[in-house]
C-alpha cells in the first residue's frame, strides 16, 4: 500500500470519528469511540490527538472528547459563502406569511439534504426546523424531492444502502413503494411528507433550480396541517411551488416552455 493510500484511509477514519462525535451532545470517551467506530484504541487515540492539536476536537479534564471550535469556524466560513441565504430570505418570509407556517430552505447534494435557513410566521405555532442536520431521505419531503431529481443511478445507489427507519407508523419503509412515490414527485413537481417523520406534522417541498438547470435547493413549508388533502395544505403546496419558481428565476434559471 502506498503512503498516499494510507493518508487517505486515515483521513476517512478521522471523518468517521467526527461524524460519531456530532451525534453525541455530551461527547464520548476514547473507549466508546473505539467501540462505535470499530477502530483500535491506538488508532483512535492517534487520530484524536492530531485533531485536538488542530482544534477539530476538544478533550475535557475527564477525558471526554467533543467537537472543537475549529469546526464552528469552518461552518461559519461556509455560511458566509452562502449568498443563497440572503437571496432566499424574502422568499422564505413571503412563503411563511402566506401559509402561516414555517418556511425552510435546504441544500441538496449527492449524499443528502441539510436545512440551513428558515422563516417563522408572525403568529401561530412556530415549528423549529432541524438546521444543520442531515435529514432522512425516505421520511421527509426534502429527502424525497432530492431522490426524485437525482440521476436514477445515483438515487438507486442511495436507496440500496439506506436504512429506512420507521420514524412514525406512517413512514414508508419499503424501497419499491418509495421508488413508486418518487415518480409521482417528478410528475407533480413537488414532494409531500404526511406525518412520516414526525406525527402531526406535514410538509411540502418544491425544487429550486440554479442557472444551469440543476436542482440545488429545496423550498419547504411545514406545519400542523389537518390533512394532506385539506384546502389549507393544498394552498400551501401552490404557494411553495410558486415561491420556488420565483427563487429559481432569481438564481438565473430559465424555465422551459
Amino acid at each position: 500500500m502506498s503512503q498516499e493510500e494510507t493518508k487517505v484511509k486515515s483521513l476517512n477514519k478521522a471523518i468517521t470519528l467526527l461524524d460519531i462525535l456530532s451525534s453525541e451532545d455530551g461527547g464520548m470517551k476514547l473507549s466508546q469511540l473505539s467501540q462505535r467506530s470499530g477502530y483500535p484504541k491506538s488508532t483512535v487515540h492517534a487520530l484524536l490527538s492530531t485533531m485536538r492539536d488542530r482544534g477539530l476536537v476538544s478533550q475535557t479534564d475527564s477525558g471526554t472528547y467533543t467537537l472543537g471550535i475549529k469546526l464552528f469556524e469552518y461552518g461559519a466560513a461556509v455560511s458566509r459563502g452562502f449568498d443563497i441565504s440572503a437571496l432566499a430570505k424574502p422568499y422564505l418570509e413571503r412563503l411563511s406569511a402566506t401559509t402561516a407556517s414555517t418556511a425552510v430552505i435546504s441544500m441538496m447534494d449527492n449524499r443528502g439534504v441539510v436545512s440551513f435557513d428558515y422563516a417563522f410566521p408572525a403568529g401561530g405555532v412556530r415549528i423549529m426546523p432541524e438546521i444543520g442536520v442531515r435529514l432522512p431521505l425516505h421520511a421527509t419531503s426534502q429527502g424525497k424531492l432530492m431522490l426524485a431529481y437525482l440521476p436514477k443511478r445515483t438515487s438507486d445507489s442511495l436507496l440500496k444502502t439506506a436504512v429506512l427507519i420507521p420514524y412514525t407508523p406512517h413512514t414508508v419503509t419499503d424501497t419499491d413503494s418509495l421508488r413508486h412515490g418518487l415518480a409521482a414527485v417528478r410528475e407533480n413537481g413537488y414532494a409531500v411528507e404526511d406525518g412520516e417523520y414526525k406525527i402531526g406534522l406535514r410538509s411540502v417541498s418544491a425544487p429550486v433550480f440554479d442557472n444551469e438547470g440543476a436542482v440545488r435547493y429545496a423550498l419547504t413549508t411545514v406545519g400542523f396541517f389537518r390533512r394532506a388533502v385539506s384546502e389549507d395544505f393544498l394552498s400551501a403546496v401552490r404557494d411553495t411551488v410558486a415561491q420556488a419558481r420565483k427563487l429559481s428565476a432569481a438564481l438565473g434559471y430559465v424555465e422551459k416552455s
